[in-house]
């Protein structure tokens, strides 16, 4: 088993020159502000977030039960309460994202956590630090356990963050150690990829949406950054569900341009 390791929070240069050229360019084809005032991507790609952040958590919900789900209140038949509720909480929490200037805080972080820990967690566990051991299904990493610990590295983590400055080096820095400190009882991946999120679009570059073919190398990304300390698959993972998304959004504005130009012939 591999105990917890300070040093991981101390390294803030995850990006390469040519790996944060490559994403500002993927950046100058999307416009936030344009996806932000655009109801119809925020509800497309909200859903998109939201399925497959839940889909990550092991969710059962397909993409259509998750949609019927959003929209009319309807839930699945035969499936767990807890899979409905993940996925509202989810959504509220996307909501909140969306409509709220957002800073990548600590006090940000457990506004987002207690959204999503509805009824996932006792209520007294609700934007705290756990009070007990956890470990984690299929690695060998041992989070640290005690309250005190968990209090003083999650204050150190923002308090390095907040002296980087390129935002993707921010963005992973903030995702992946967050996830590896497991500083809540539950819910801690999801606020994570939330909290991403909250850097991303505070600097005024383009969201996240994980992509749901690539479940298993999001998974695979985070056990070995808890294991090793080395970002490396988790931002070969990143660029491609980032590139994926943006080149759709490009896809589809190209799509509309050729239809203004059809119409005016």
């Amino acid at each position: 088993m591999i105990t917890y390791n300070p040093d991981y929070m101390d390294n803030t240069d995850i990006w390469t020159p040519n790996e944060i050229k490559l994403l500002e360019e993927l950046n100058q084809k999307v416009s936030l502000k344009k996806f932000l005032h655009n109801k119809s991507y925020i509800d497309k790609f909200g859903l998109d977030f939201i399925y497959t952040s839940a889909l990550i958590e092991g969710n059962t919900y397909d993409k259509l039960d998750t949609q019927a789900l959003i929209q009319y209140g309807r839930t699945a038949g035969g499936k767990k309460y807890s899979d409905a509720k993940m996925i509202l909480n989810l959504r509220d929490a996307y909501d909140i994202f969306i409509t709220q200037d957002l800073k990548p805080s600590k006090q940000t972080l457990k506004d987002l956590h207690y959204i999503l820990s509805a009824e996932m967690v006792a209520h007294n566990q609700r934007a705290t630090p756990r009070d007990k051991e956890v470990t984690i299904t299929g690695c060998n990493h041992i989070p640290l356990a005690t309250k005190e610990k968990l209090e003083y590295e999650l204050d150190y983590l923002f308090k390095i963050s907040d002296t980087i400055e390129n935002p993707f080096n921010k963005a992973l820095y903030i995702h992946n150690n967050l996830a590896y400190i497991q500083y809540f009882t539950d819910c801690n991946k999801r606020t994570a990829r939330l909290m991403l999120n909250v850097v991303l679009k505070d600097s005024l570059n383009m969201i996240y949406i994980p992509d749901d073919e690539s479940v298993k190398e999001y998974l695979k990304s985070i056990v070995s950054y808890y294991e090793t300390g080395n970002h490396t698959l988790f931002k070969n993972y990143f660029i491609k569900s980032y590139k994926k998304v943006i080149e759709m959004i490009v896809q589809i504005e190209r799509s509309r341009a050729n239809e203004s130009n059809i119409r005016k012939r």
